[in-house]
């Protein structure tokens, strides 16, 4: 076995040390072990999410479109191996609960477990190792995400913020539900399969995080035993993934469902190439910037819930990622008309905000702060929050991050974002 060192990377400002390396096969690797807890948990990730539905696949030339919802399809299927067993089931045989997730961008398989934590992250690897599609197997798990589908085409919430993110990115695939249609999932192929997991289940597109109460060696050299079967990736052999087509955003939009108030959402869509080592802080200033102009510690919060023109119902959605990122804001209200009119104009001139000040920063800044330590108690969070890349900033150098934040930077990204987004917005009224 070839002799592969640890990077050891040292949080001071949270006490924490974790461990890094890239395998030979291109499998990133992250461990961070903690005495203090009973618990392990194990998450593999592959960057292959909703949005990659036109690509180049490796080795290949011509870009190629698949359905959209394979790769959340895909994630249901790995779960069934050969023999039609669910893979599952040997989680809980274990002691341990496992489950799986589908981003915008990234596909999660995970467990959580107090013992047996070498078994469960054996078995993690060869779930997402192998797989094994038939069309018996296809047509049964269609019928399985059309009733997904379904239930949540119910929930008004949901639908509030991706009908508003189809606004925003019309045409593309943001603008489809991650699970796709059951227009979309019908159309989907034993070969598709085959030939989205040949491309994107390749250990060098994907990351494992081990975090817990672990012996750092031992996992080590099981972790590095178990990845010697996977070769590594031919240096011709990468994916060219396709930018997504920015069409002019749909400005506003309704539907009627059944609710017991309108339900309104603001969506801004920002439209610059970011950096991908800037990411994380962006997407945190961002978050600082809209909090203080509507969140509930703002002068203008407190007055729309006084006066009773909106709940606490109101929430902030911001995503940052390297080809996309929007900000959209969601509430309830009886004046929906009326609120998006008032906050669109609020965010064209947030520079004059009276929320926007170095003392009321300080306070969104310690609110932050102090969600953050209470995540600290969580493995759960750590492992899902913590973005698997080597370069760049992430989730624990977020004290530093929020030190180093001061007004001119959150008005400075304001200016960048705000002054070259395009606005949307979307109500659900009641039938």
């Amino acid at each position: 076995m070839q002799e592969i060192s640890l990077e050891k990377i040292d949080y001071s400002a949270i006490g924490e040390s974790l461990y890094r390396t890239i395998l030979p096969n291109g499998l990133r690797l992250f461990l961070l072990p903690k005495k203090d807890f009973n618990e392990s948990y194990g998450i593999i990730t592959t960057n292959f999410g909703s949005i990659d539905t036109h690509f180049v696949p490796r080795g290949t030339k011509q870009a190629i479109s698949y359905p959209a919802g394979i790769a959340h399809f895909l994630e249901h299927k790995l779960f069934e191996n050969q023999e039609g067993k669910d893979l599952l089931q040997d989680f809980v045989k274990l002691g341990a609960e496992s489950n799986a997730f589908t981003s915008f961008t990234k596909t999660s398989y995970l467990f959580s477990t107090t013992n047996n934590i070498s078994e469960n992250l054996s078995l993690l690897q060869d779930l997402i190792g192998e797989a094994y599609f038939t069309e018996e197997s296809i047509q049964k798990e269609q019928a399985i995400i059309n009733q997904e589908i379904e239930m949540y085409q119910d929930d008004p919430d949901y639908r509030l913020f991706f009908e508003t993110l189809s606004n925003l990115y019309p045409g593309s695939p943001l603008a489809q539900d991650i699970a796709g249609s059951k227009e979309s999932i019908s159309e989907i192929t034993v070969e598709d399969l085959d030939e989205n997991f040949e491309t994107f289940y390749h250990p060098s597109n994907m990351s494992l995080f081990v975090i817990g109460n672990f012996e750092l060696e031992k996992i080590f050299n099981e972790i590095q035993k178990q990845q010697a079967l996977y070769d590594a990736p031919s240096e011709n052999k990468r994916i060219e993934r396709l930018p997504l087509e920015l069409k002019p955003v749909i400005p506003t939009s309704s539907m009627r469902m059944e609710v017991a108030s309108p339900k309104l959402a603001i969506g801004l869509r920002g439209v610059r190439t970011l950096d991908s080592r800037d990411l994380f802080r962006y997407k945190i200033i961002l978050k600082l910037l809209f909090t203080m102009m509507f969140g509930w510690t703002s002068k203008r919060y407190q007055d729309l819930y006084e006066a009773g023109k909106m709940d606490h119902s109101l929430t902030l959605e911001v995503e940052v990622e390297e080809h996309f990122h929007y900000v959209i804001l969601l509430m309830d209200t009886q004046e929906p008309v009326h609120l998006s009119h008032q906050f669109r104009s609020a965010i064209k001139q947030f520079a004059t905000d009276a929320d926007i000040s170095e003392e009321h920063l300080d306070t969104v800044k310690s609110e932050m702060y102090g969600d953050f330590l209470h995540g600290l108690n969580s493995l759960e969070y750590m492992a899902t929050q913590y973005e698997t890349h080597l370069e760049g900033e992430n989730l624990f150098d977020l004290p530093k991050i929020l030190q180093d934040i001061h007004l001119e930077d959150v008005l400075a990204i304001g200016r960048d974002f705000i002054e070259h987004c395009d606005m949307t917005d979307f109500t659900i009224f009641p039938k």
